[in-house]
């Protein structure tokens, strides 16, 4: 409901002191308090009913007003019981930090305000749960919600994946609105339309996997009543996304044994295939896999079934060893693709990634014969992109004709002490004497042994740089001119650079 329809309630017989023009606020819930800064108590929306207790001067007005500013309160209520009436600098506290004040009559009380709002407010929402509880999909619940906004509406996902909708969503709209869903409810201006974005409330999905609603206006402003639907929205959809992710886990649990059989030898390829097509894969097409670890086993399938959704593409994902594996079944031409559209993706899951937390491997395009050399070259691709530097790493099958995948296949022991051997002692030299041994050692090899070029680079006489390679070769006791060390040198450093 907003601040505008209880002021119009006779029953309630509010005062309104200031704030004439921002009637049209949503009113989320009520907060009762005679707490002089009750921020830390309130999440944004709420009709705060104060009886003024904690009110001794114009110094305790400012403060409680801009903690109820601060904490985007939908406006304030004062009591009459008290002071008689509400203080003229409280009023003007309100005005000069854009808080709608009311005054709340002797004879109402906080609690017969409170039911108000509670009753008025729930309306919306029942009639969506009622459905939902009768069975109804996501389709229908959104032409339930589109009904009653007079508008298009969508849910969406992080990855870019449209959900459900009750029209076609433009790719750019899409592309923006995904960019826009950081800070949640928020309105959003696109191309002379207005969407309001709120969020699906969940505390079990990875941030990147998570869904929102976008209502889509024909103009430049939305009335409250409108946003607070939209978030009434938001909540329903939890209610069905519970239902979409027991439905994913069923499958998953089937899909996950035959994988991990399937690696273990107990299964052909060609069983396999049989009980990916009792989920709905289609039979005998090519496909590809994908390996997948962001967090543990659960986040990892979770994230990666919303990333395998945002495809298009027909797909199966489960919990797989130390992270997810996915099947995806197409035409060549579509299969080829995908490595493209997982870059896109990922790019737009990004922002919601902490450092270094999402890698992903992708095989080459293999016929069902060849599903376990599929997910095994899936899982090395992962093991390369988790050696390179950024939050969201990707690595494909052609890519293991390098050395990299020798390093990303080592045990993480053998790789560190591998480093340790060739390079700790130049590193513990470097440290005590502030040298630059381990740095000239790297721009040497990179510049493949070239003295002029490395010296360049390094800014230092070309006799300095030979004084410098004796010196590496002294403590390492390895000589720069033979092929082999050098080679063993660039993998240590390599290996350096993967754990900097």
């Amino acid at each position: 409901m907003l601040l505008r329809d209880l002021l119009a309630d006779p029953e309630l017989g509010l005062v309104l002191l200031t704030g004439e023009e921002l009637l049209d606020r949503p009113v989320r819930g009520v907060y009762i308090t005679d707490l002089l800064d009750p921020r830390r108590y309130l999440g944004g929306g709420e009709l705060v009913l104060s009886g003024l207790v904690w009110h001794g001067g114009p110094e305790d007005s400012e403060r409680f007003v801009s903690a109820l500013a601060d904490a985007g309160v939908a406006g304030l209520a004062t009591g009459t019981a008290r002071l008689g009436s509400a203080p003229p600098d409280l009023v003007e506290a309100c005005a000069r930090h854009g808080v709608p004040a009311f005054e709340v009559p002797l004879a109402v009380s906080f609690n017969t305000l409170a039911e108000r709002v509670q009753r008025r407010g729930a309306a919306p929402r029942r009639e969506l749960v009622s459905a939902v509880a009768a069975g109804a999909d996501l389709e229908r619940v959104l032409r339930m919600a589109a009904r009653e906004f007079g508008a298009d509406c969508w849910v969406l996902s992080r990855t870019g994946w449209v959900v459900g909708g009750t029209a076609d969503l433009p790719e750019d709209d899409l592309d923006e609105l995904v960019g826009h869903a950081d800070r949640l409810p928020r309105t959003v201006h696109l191309h002379e339309r207005s969407y309001v974005l709120c969020p699906v409330e969940s505390d079990t999905e990875p941030a990147a996997a998570r869904w929102f609603v976008a209502v889509r206006g024909a103009g430049e402003e939305w009335s409250g009543e409108e946003e607070a639907l939209a978030a009434d929205l938001g909540t329903v959809v939890a209610l069905l996304r519970a239902r979409v992710d027991e439905a994913r886990q069923i499958a998953g649990r089937s899909v996950e044994s035959a994988l991990g059989r399937l690696l273990d030898g107990a299964l052909t390829p060609a069983e396999v295939a049989v009980r990916l097509e009792t989920v709905g894969l289609p039979p005998g097409e090519p496909l590809r896999a994908v390996a997948l670890q962001a967090g543990d086993r659960a986040a990892s399938t979770t994230l990666l079934r919303e990333i395998a959704a945002a495809t298009g593409l027909a797909s199966v994902s489960a919990p797989l060893r130390d992270g997810a594996s996915a099947v995806f079944v197409d035409d060549e031409s579509h299969l080829l693709a995908l490595e493209e559209q997982l870059r896109r993706i990922l790019a737009r899951v990004e922002p919601w990634l902490p450092e270094r937390s999402l890698t992903v491997g992708l095989s080459d395009v293999s016929a069902v014969a060849g599903l376990r050399g599929a997910l095994e070259e899936a899982g090395y691709a992962r093991r390369l992109a988790e050696q390179r530097r950024g939050r969201a790493g990707l690595a494909t099958g052609a890519e293991l004709a390098s050395h990299e995948v020798l390093l990303a296949s080592a045990p993480d022991e053998l790789r560190r002490s591998y480093r340790d051997r060739l390079l700790s002692r130049l590193a513990d030299y470097d440290r005590v004497h502030q040298s630059d041994l381990v740095r000239t050692l790297r721009v040497f090899l990179e510049t493949s042994g070239s003295w002029s070029r490395c010296a360049k680079q390094l800014h230092v006489h070309v006799n300095t740089l030979r004084y410098r390679i004796r010196r590496i070769e002294e403590i390492t006791g390895r000589d720069l001119g033979d092929f082999a060390s050098r080679v063993d040198f660039f993998l240590a450093l390599e290996l350096d650079r993967g754990a900097d």
